[in-house]
């Protein structure tokens, strides 16, 4: 081989260097900016889980507090029922009475 070939394959081999330094660069920079969207990313999803944690614990106490009103609802009607079977009973109580 001449020196010139040499000095040819030489700096072909050098431009492919760097290409490859340039793509590394490339590759290594998108990277960067991928970790740091992860990064962001995870954080959003951490907040979305508080969020979540506060919205059932809000639904936990709403639904707990419709199953007391639906307590007190059903002890009202209950004892509706209640005074009304009291009330029938008093008017035949004074009913015999009169009699």
């Amino acid at each position: 081989m001449e020196m010139e070939e040499i000095q040819k394959v030489i700096a072909e081999i050098e431009m492919k260097v760097a290409k490859m330094r340039a793509s590394l660069l490339n590759v290594r920079a998108e990277n960067d900016t991928l970790s740091d969207e992860v990064k962001r990313l995870n954080e959003k999803l951490g907040q979305r889980e508080h969020e979540l944690l506060d919205f059932k614990s809000k639904y936990d106490e709403l639904k707990h507090r419709q199953e007391q009103n639906q307590l007190v609802v059903n002890t009202q009607e209950d004892n509706g029922a209640q005074i009304d079977a009291l009330v029938r009973e008093i008017d035949d109580c004074i009913s015999r009475l009169k009699a």
